[in-house]
This record gives structure tokens, C-alpha cells and sequence, in this order.
């Protein structure tokens, strides 16, 4: 194997090797006998508590929650940023939920201790070729070593590494367990590499599965994925639409591959310095004015005007009357418009106790129709109310406040769709819904690339992930997008707080005056406009 003949991620020599446990440093196989053994074990222990359960129904109960935790994890793997079960759920919930208390809650309570004891009770655990002579080269050669394992008992994996001579060996050993998160998600890796004091690039990440390993890899950065082929490696749950830079049959072959690499140093003294200087050319040739690339607009106070009705929350009270009605627990007539303002007064003191907080969660419907109003309804009520939480939040939403298209909205809209920068939605609203409903009856939702509605998200602004989220939408960086408008704080500082390079507030919403100047003053917004159609010029 030649240095020439590796992928450009696989030449140069890693700061630090990111190993998965299963499939990498140890091959697991199936005890034939285990699960009986084990089943049998605790059915003893049962017994000693005074709540006997036989032998053969807790050896099911193992087999059916194998497979249901088989299923959960495969679905795990599709998700983003899956979070791992808890001691509770994996012993309550999968493997023993048919089971009666107080055997159930016997077991849930002893859960750590059984799943350090089930891991090796049911599998073998063998040390893979090659191992030992992998670790030995990265001491010498000053690659940091971590772990970074799916596993539903970190304490298992401990025992093991250092029955095997090899716990003094791993600077930094991430389980999902311990983590509370679950690969694919990429801060495992994250966590591992901050641990060891290295930047994710310059790192390799060696895993055996692409739903997780290979996936996982990806989303966090990682300079280079390699697979270790084990039982696992060829038989995705689903399709991957990716490949890893090597896949190799065991820890002696990425030895290899590690032993074909060069210092970065060497890589860099052997580079062309013409190339260097083009590149450093071609960058500051790029210096200059950020263009626009995405522009983020705020719903009410920019795209629409609130006028507030003479009767707010009729309709939304008529809704909640004739919900009662039909399920056979009316109220007296005007009774639902009482039930909406006592909620509603909950609700603003809720939003005012996450702001004191600084937490800035989204109230949902479910929240709102069963939290806020149950001072007010029978338990028989509340139920009604939670089934049409759904529907009463869109009464709600269109009853509390009329809206009209702003002056200026429809132009810039149509700029920003013939010049190619994506319109994205960034609304805090008690419903989505709603607000795709109301761009929709002014004919423009076909200029809106996409929508991050709070109550959809479970935040709000000024919380920095609701930018970032739209941030993702539009595949920009903070700096290439504008954020427009109509609170200092919530829409202002929060796209500041998250580098958004131009911050315009608007005037005719919910800021005064004093405080769109104060908000130009501090930093906060860049621009104040007296209607959207001024923003135009502020785009060239």
C-alpha cells in the first residue's frame, strides 16, 4: 500500500483515531445458552424478593424486548440527533413492560446493574486481530485514542477494556448511555475529539455499520470515516447514500492504512508553493462585501399587518362551546369566551417566566388547551378541550387578531424570487398553520422557500437555534443572510447573537420609536425602514 494510492482524507496522519467498541476493537458473538442462563438467574433473584416470576416467561420477555430494542435502534438511525433510552426504559419499558409489578419495578430498579450484567451474560466479547498492535502504533507515534460506542451499559465496556489489560488506554471513552445521546448524532464525535484536544478534521473515525458509524462521521466533520468489516457493515437497515474513504476486514488492515500516511508537516513541505500563492490569491481577491444569500422575515409586523377585531376570540370561543356540546358537557353560552381569557392570561404569564428565565420555549397546543384552561373545565372538559387542541388552536390564532399584507411585501418577495435569494419565514406564533394559512390568501406562499414557526420548533426567538435552524434551511452562513424584523429584542439581538450580518427592524409593529433608535444605538439592528419596499435598497 502506497501513500499515492490512499484517498487524499487518508494520507495525511491523524491527530487522534475515534474507535467504536463493538465491531472494531471487539467482535461480539451470541451465547447459545445466555438468555436462559440469565433468564433463569433472575428468576432466582425474583424469587429471594418475594415476587417469583418463572424462568420461561422472563426468557421471553428477553427475546421480545431484543427485538423491539432491534427496531427502535434501527429507527434511531434515521433521526438527526437521536437520544439514547434511559436505565428505566430499556428495563421497564422494553424487556419486562408485560411483566406486573412489583416485578417489573424490582427489575427497572436493579437496571444498571442487570444491563453491566446482561452484556456479557448473553454475548462473548473477543479482541479483534490486530488491536494491540493498532494501539501500540498510535502511542508511539502520538495519535490520541478515544471511544465512541452506542451502548446501553458504558460500565459493561469499562469492565471489559480492562479485563483486557487495556483501560489506561483510551484518553476519552464516550458512551451513549453516559452520553444520553446516540450516534448518528454527531456530537459523539464532538464530545470524544474536545475531550482528546483535537479538531474533528483532523481525525479518523473507525466504525463497522453506515447507518450509524458512517452517518455519524459525516454529520460531525470527521477528516476520515473507515469501516471495519464485521456481521453488520454490508446489511444497512436502509439504503446509505455515501461510502466511507476505506472499508477494511479487521484492525490489522487500518494498521496498515495508518502506517501509509505522512506528518502533516511532510505533506505541506512537499506541496507546490505556486499552488499556495494562487490560493492565497484567489482569497483575497474574494475579500470584500458579503452578497445577500437568504433573506429571514419575521411574519407579523413585516409581511403583515395586526389589526385587533372588535370581539377578540369570539370565533375561538364558539369553537370551544360547540366542542363541549358535541361531546355531552356543555357550558353555559359566553362560558367559552371566560375559558379563553383565563387561559390566555396563563399563557402570558408563562411567556413572561420563560423570558425571566431565559428559556424561550414554544407553548403548544396540548400545552394550552389542557395546562392553561383546566383551572376553568371539568377533568371531563379538559379531555374534550386535548382532543381538539389542534382545530381550537386555529381558531384561536385567527381570533385573536385580523391581519393585512404590508405596504412593500409582494415587491420584495418578487426581487428576492428572480434574484435567487430564498425567503425564509422566522415566526414566533402560537400557530404555523395560521401563518402559512394568512401568506397563502395573499397569493404569496409560492415565494417563501421555507418556514420556522416556533410552536412548530418548541422555541422561540430570540433563542439562537430558531436562527440557525433557518440558517440550515437557506445553506448560508450567518454573515451572507439578512434578518428582518419588528422586535429589538427577539428579532435584532437574537439574529446578532448568531452573526447575521445585517439586522433591518421595521417600523408599524410591535417596537416604538424609542426603541427601534435605542436598538440602532447598540449594535442590535443595522437598519430601521418605515415599510418593507425600503428594504429593496438596502439589498444592492
Amino acid at each position: 500500500m502506497t501513500l499515492t494510492s490512499l484517498p487524499a482524507a487518508l494520507r495525511r496522519t491523524p491527530r487522534a483515531l475515534l474507535l467504536d467498541f463493538g465491531g472494531v476493537i471487539i467482535l461480539t458473538a451470541k451465547r447459545p445458552e445466555g438468555r436462559r442462563e440469565f433468564a433463569q438467574a433472575l428468576s432466582r433473584r425474583l424469587e429471594e424478593a418475594g415476587a417469583p416470576v418463572a424462568a420461561e416467561r422472563l426468557e421471553q420477555c428477553l427475546a421480545a424486548g431484543a427485538a423491539g430494542l432491534k427496531h427502535w435502534k434501527h429507527s434511531s438511525s434515521r433521526r438527526r440527533e437521536p437520544r439514547e433510552l434511559t436505565v428505566a426504559e430499556i428495563i421497564g419499558d422494553f424487556y419486562f413492560s408485560d411483566l406486573e409489578d412489583p416485578a417489573r419495578a424490582l427489575l427497572t430498579g436493579w437496571g444498571a446493574e442487570l444491563l453491566d450484567e446482561m452484556s456479557t451474560a448473553l454475548t462473548d466479547h473477543n479482541l479483534r486481530d490486530g488491536v494491540p498492535e493498532l494501539i501500540s502504533y498510535a502511542q508511539q507515534n502520538g495519535i490520541a485514542l478515544g471511544i465512541v460506542s452506542n451502548a446501553h451499559s458504558g460500565r459493561s465496556h469499562r469492565r471489559l477494556l480492562t479485563a483486557l489489560g487495556l483501560d489506561g488506554v483510551f484518553g476519552t471513552q464516550i458512551y451513549s448511555d453516559e452520553a444520553g445521546i446516540r450516534k448518528p448524532h454527531p456530537d459523539m464525535l464532538g464530545r470524544a475529539a474536545r475531550g482528546l484536544g483535537v479538531d474533528l478534521k483532523d481525525a479518523w473515525y473507525v466504525g463497522d455499520t453506515m447507518d450509524r458509524d458512517l452517518v455519524a462521521g459525516r454529520r460531525a466533520g470527521v477528516g476520515a470515516v473507515i469501516l471495519t468489516r464485521s456481521q453488520h457493515t454490508d446489511n444497512p437497515p436502509f439504503p446509505i447514500d455515501d461510502t466511507a474513504e476505506a472499508v477494511v476486514d479487521n484492525p490489522a488492515e487500518l494498521l496498515q492504512l495508518l502506517q501509509a500516511t505522512e506528518p502533516a508537516e511532510v505533506l505541506a513541505a512537499e506541496s507546490d508553493p505556486a499552488v499556495d500563492q494562487d490560493d492565497a490569491a484567489g482569497t483575497a481577491a474574494s475579500s470584500g462585501a458579503v452578497p445577500v444569500r437568504a433573506l429571514l422575515l419575521d411574519h407579523g409586523g413585516v409581511m403583515s399587518d395586526t389589526v385587533k377585531p372588535q370581539q377578540p376570540f369570539a370565533e375561538a370561543a364558539e369553537a370551544v362551546e360547540q366542542a363541549l356540546l358535541r361531546a355531552g358537557c356543555p357550558v353555559a353560552e359566553g362560558r367559552g369566551l371566560q375559558i379563553i381569557e383565563a387561559a390566555h392570561q396563563r399563557y402570558k404569564e408563562y411567556k413572561d417566566a420563560q423570558e425571566a428565565q431565559g428559556t424561550y420555549k414554544e407553548v403548544t397546543p396540548r400545552l394550552y388547551w389542557g395546562e392553561f384552561t383546566k383551572e376553568s373545565v371539568t377533568p371531563q372538559q379538559t379531555e374534550v378541550l386535548l382532543a381538539e387542541a389542534e382545530s381550537l388552536q386555529m381558531s384561536l390564532y385567527r381570533s385573536k387578531s385580523h391581519k393585512r399584507e404590508r405596504e412593500g411585501i409582494r415587491d420584495l418577495l418578487l426581487h428576492c424570487k428572480e434574484a435567487g435569494i430564498p425567503v425564509i419565514i422566522v415566526s414566533n406564533t402560537i400557530c404555523g398553520r395560521g401563518v402559512r394559512s394568512i401568506i397563502a390568501g395573499y397569493g404569496l406562499d409560492h415565494l417563501v422557500a421555507g418556514w420556522v414557526c416556533s410552536d412548530e420548533l418548541g422555541l422561540k426567538k430570540p433563542h439562537p437555534d430558531i436562527f440557525r435552524y433557518a440558517l440550515r434551511m437557506a445553506s448560508v452562513a450567518p454573515e451572507e443572510a439578512v434578518m428582518v424584523g419588528d422586535k429589538p429584542f427577539n428579532d435584532a439581538m437574537g439574529a446578532q447573537q448568531v452573526g447575521i450580518g445585517r439586522r433591518i427592524l421595521t417600523r408599524g409593529g410591535s417596537g416604538t420609536d424609542a426603541e427601534l433608535q435605542q436598538a440602532l444605538e447598540t449594535g442590535w439592528a443595522t437598519s430601521v425602514v418605515d415599510h418593507p419596499g425600503q428594504i429593496l435598497a438596502l439589498l444592492n
